[in-house]
């Protein structure tokens, strides 16, 4: 029967949605725990609510810009994307992120279903998806590295007039240059194709086919490049009025230099929103800085509620125009 054939397709799905759940809950609990609930809620109830305003505001920015850049390399790649729909589809994915687990992957793949339904074919569509993602963090990595790496030049100040020692320093810029350098680095992957061993075979083959889509779609790429600078300096932004909303004193260009692994992290297809892996982040590189765990966790907290305040607003969406 059709009910029992599907089930053991629907079970393991069901099992994976409630992993990523239950390990985002448990990162979280851990950091909320590990920064004392009690200061955690002191610094929450306490925060400026005009600055907690302002992020919001900023954040919202920086999502039309984001929509706006997909729309960029949407058309680059020769589908059809009107630049209102796409921001449209922008906005309910970001509902649905609030919605279902996996960080952003769930609204990452409802924008490609909704891309193709335009009458654009699902793997292109799900490929400008992707590659609006790969953009924006590639440029946020490059955007990090270059303000780590200033910050050692011209003395690097955390919270409080503290110095970030130089070994730590040390491995964090060469982690930054890893990983804006990874999409250049030449791989074998043109004679691992040739394997014996089939699965390496396979993924080799798949890897040289992106390969080939990513050079297509470099035009797009380098043509949306300024609106992934302008997101990324706005996210970053956000992050750092909610810092300051908290009591944070960090400046903006160390905000920026922590940026890159707390937005990583958030993107993680674990829990809720980013939620547990954003604040675990949060907690370890601002921490670095001087910065206490209450108040880190504090700052993840309120960039992760921007979202979530646009999440809501734009549930009404759904009702709209598909």
């Amino acid at each position: 029967m059709p009910s029992e054939a599907g089930q053991p397709a629907q079970g393991p799905r069901a099992w994976r949605f409630a992993l990523r759940i239950a390990a985002g809950a448990a990162l979280l609990t851990l950091v909320v725990w590990y920064a004392d609930p009690p200061a955690l809620w002191a610094k929450l109830s306490r925060a400026n609510p005009w600055l907690v305003a302002l992020a919001l505001a900023v954040s919202v920015v920086a999502n039309l810009m984001c929509a706006m850049r997909w729309a960029v390399i949407a058309r680059g790649l020769g589908l059809i994307a009107p630049s209102a729909r796409l921001v449209l589809m922008y906005a309910r994915g970001i509902t649905t992120n609030m919605l279902l687990p996996g960080a952003t992957l769930s609204g990452d793949l409802l924008r490609s279903v909704q891309l193709s339904r335009l009458g654009n074919p699902f793997v292109r569509s799900a490929l400008s998806v992707f590659l609006d993602r790969l953009s924006g963090l590639w440029v946020l990595c490059v955007l990090s590295l270059l303000a780590a790496a200033g910050l050692v030049l011209w003395g690097a100040v955390g919270q409080g007039g503290e110095r970030v020692a130089p070994r730590e320093m040390s491995v964090y810029l060469s982690i930054l240059a890893a990983l804006a350098i990874a999409p250049f680095i030449p791989l074998p992957f043109g004679k691992l194709e040739r394997s014996s061993i089939a699965w390496v075979a396979t993924l080799a083959s798949r890897w040289e086919r992106l390969r080939e889509r990513l050079r297509q779609a470099r035009p797009a790429l380098v043509a949306s490049a300024w609106r992934s600078l302008g997101v990324q300096l706005l996210s970053a932004c956000t992050l750092w009025i909610c810092g300051m909303a908290v009591g944070v004193s960090l400046s903006y260009p160390v905000m920026l230099a922590a940026a890159a692994p707390i937005f990583i992290m958030a993107a993680l297809p674990i829990g809720v929103a980013g939620f547990g892996t954003r604040e675990l982040a949060a907690v370890i590189v601002l921490g670095l800085a001087g910065v206490p765990g209450d108040q880190a966790t504090a700052t993840a907290l309120l960039y992760g509620l921007a979202a979530v305040i646009q999440g809501i607003v734009a549930a009404p969406l759904f009702f709209a125009e598909p």
